[in-house]
């Protein structure tokens, strides 16, 4: 799969930052499936992610993130349609703080790329 992962990804980071749901949507497949805090979340159509988003986006807002990048990047590729690529985000406030450090993995598929599922590299403790 010839993409150019990082461009995505940074992208990726500047319409999130942004705020733009409908553009990071355009970069999703649908129906989608997201895994946060060990729980898989089935998203049936575009309109699902968009919400999921949106929410997503706000309330990295109301934390005070102003800017995303990836600060490293692991890429796996599966054959010839399929990208397994697990990014190391660092989320920061306009400040230069730190507001969130932490891993997810996106699958990719397709040409253009399309993120089909993506799991966020929670710490789940047990109940």
């Amino acid at each position: 799969m010839p993409i150019e992962i990082r461009e995505f990804f940074e992208r990726y980071a500047d319409r999130y930052m942004a705020g733009d749901a409908e553009a990071i949507a355009d970069m999703y497949s649908a129906p989608f499936l997201a895994v946060r805090n060990g729980e898989p979340i089935h998203l049936a159509d575009r309109s699902a992610v968009v919400e999921h988003l949106a929410g997503l986006m706000a309330a990295y807002a109301r934390s005070g993130a102003a800017v995303a990048q990836v600060s490293d990047i692991d890429v796996l590729e599966q054959g010839d349609s399929a990208t397994l690529v697990t990014a190391h985000w660092n989320v920061r406030s306009a400040t230069g703080e730190m507001v969130r450090d932490f891993r997810t993995s996106y699958q990719l598929v397709g040409q253009p790329p399309r993120i089909v599922s993506y799991v966020n590299h929670d710490v789940v403790k047990a109940t």
